[in-house]
């Protein structure tokens, strides 16, 4: 009976701990978004895609072997010319051509090696590879920091819209007090019937006013899966907004931020491109050969044969030392010279524009940030002071000396401070977020 009574306990508890909603903070919400996001899984392939890249390329100045077979069936015999001098026989004033036929068939095997000595074009082309690389890498940091910030934006809405959930269900619950209250006092003749229609009227609109902030805040936590690559039926929360705005050390705009190291290395990756380009002027060397033989046939079956006499088999082994030496290639070179230094002065303007526009917006942002600031203590002391107007309000009108007019543009005046305080901490928290972007800080925001 005892484990009867254990499992029913159990079957009946256990999808309520699973089904439990989590609460995420801000660190564990980017720390998922890292591992999980499908986005930075593509840079991550990326990243591996240019490790390949550059290994291929190093691999050119490996040596390379292969091994070769061909069999061949000359339909007309092939035949060699040459002077009787070569035969032996001398005729300076007037030689005499012979003719030297060769076998129908022919069979060749072998293995040949090459193996590069000096090429600057291959050198100069990893050394492009490693800067594509190191593009790739810093494509990655950048795609951690977007996607650090927009979870960051995310959370602080969704942070907003659970504050002013919290908010209307604190003044829903005084709404339906005041509702009871004048109830009872047109029951006993006290109000008119249209001060408790407007005390109904007020209760919808705040009930529905809270349902559209929770299908807002759904909507966010639904943007935070998706970020976070979480399933959909994810049971999740945010936490609640502090009470006061948390301000965090930014000093100017960073040199080291992935966007600025990306733009110089694009200006890199353009001066190597014009090495590798001019390298292609500069002769190369390399080392080949071949260990095989190759034999000939009057009839093909001759080559299965296992007597001596029909093995005509010669050795065919060489090691050649090559040296290739450009002359002239149509000013393709050059021409290509030419596009990437209109590319390398692109790439300097783009350096330059951006980094004037980040201190821009970095100036932008922390103007933006003093004045949230300041309207966030204003709209908070607006808020505490609309509360205690309410209170009196509220008291006189029990007691019979306010109308119902002016307690309800009351409650209108205390619920426009709330909003407008909340939404000024949610400012607050995106300048700053931008902030700590542009100076290089985002790691301060999830420690």
């Amino acid at each position: 009976m005892k484990h009867l009574l254990l499992l029913v306990f159990w079957f009946f508890a256990l999808p309520c701990i699973y089904g439990q909603e989590k609460t995420y903070s801000l660190k564990e919400c980017v720390e998922t978004g890292l591992r999980n996001n499908l986005s930075l899984k593509n840079s991550r392939l990326s990243v591996l895609k240019s490790q390949t890249a550059l290994t291929q390329s190093r691999s050119r100045l490996l040596p390379v072997l292969s091994a070769d077979f061909q069999m061949a069936d000359y339909l007309m015999k092939p035949a060699n010319v040459t002077t009787g001098a070569l035969l032996g026989s001398d005729f300076p004033d007037n030689p005499t051509w012979q003719k030297i036929q060769s076998m129908q068939y022919a069979m060749s095997a072998g293995i040949r090696f090459g193996v590069p000595l000096y090429n600057q074009t291959v050198l100069s082309a990893t050394k492009v590879a490693c800067t594509v690389q190191e593009l790739s890498n810093l494509s990655y940091e950048k795609a951690v920091e977007d996607l650090t910030v927009q979870i960051g934006n995310v959370y602080y809405l969704a942070h907003a819209s659970l504050e002013l959930q919290k908010l209307l269900d604190e003044n829903i619950r005084r709404m339906e007090e005041l509702c009871t209250i004048t109830e009872e006092l047109y029951k006993g003749g006290v109000v008119l019937e249209v001060d408790l229609t407007r005390v109904q009227i007020n209760l919808k609109s705040l009930v529905a006013q809270r349902d559209q902030y929770a299908t807002l805040y759904e909507q966010q936590l639904n943007l935070l899966r998706f970020l976070l690559d979480l399933p959909p039926e994810t049971p999740m929360a945010v936490c609640p907004m502090p009470s006061e705005v948390v301000l965090l050390q930014a000093e100017g705009v960073s040199e080291s931020l992935p966007e600025l190291r990306l733009l110089s290395t694009r200006q890199e990756l353009t001066d190597r491109q014009i090495k590798a380009v001019r390298a292609g002027y500069i002769p190369s060397i390399s080392l080949g050969g071949q260990f095989g033989a190759i034999g000939y046939q009057e009839k093909f079956h001759h080559f299965f044969h296992t007597s001596g006499e029909t093995h005509n088999w010669f050795g065919n082994t060489y090691l050649a030392l090559s040296v290739h030496i450009p002359i002239f290639d149509g000013n393709d070179k050059r021409l290509k010279v030419r596009q990437y230094r209109y590319d390398r002065q692109q790439a300097e303007t783009t350096f330059d524009m951006r980094r004037k526009q980040l201190d821009k917006e970095y100036a932008d942002a922390s103007r933006q940030l003093r004045h949230n600031i300041e309207v966030f203590h204003t709209q908070k002391d607006s808020y505490r002071q609309a509360e205690d107007v309410y209170a009196v309000t509220e008291e006189k009108y029990k007691e019979g000396v306010a109308s119902m007019t002016e307690l309800l543009q009351d409650e209108m005046r205390l619920r426009t401070a709330q909003s407008a305080c909340v939404q000024a901490h949610c400012q607050c928290n995106v300048a700053q977020l931008t902030l700590l972007k542009l100076s290089g800080d985002l790691e301060t925001l999830i420690r």
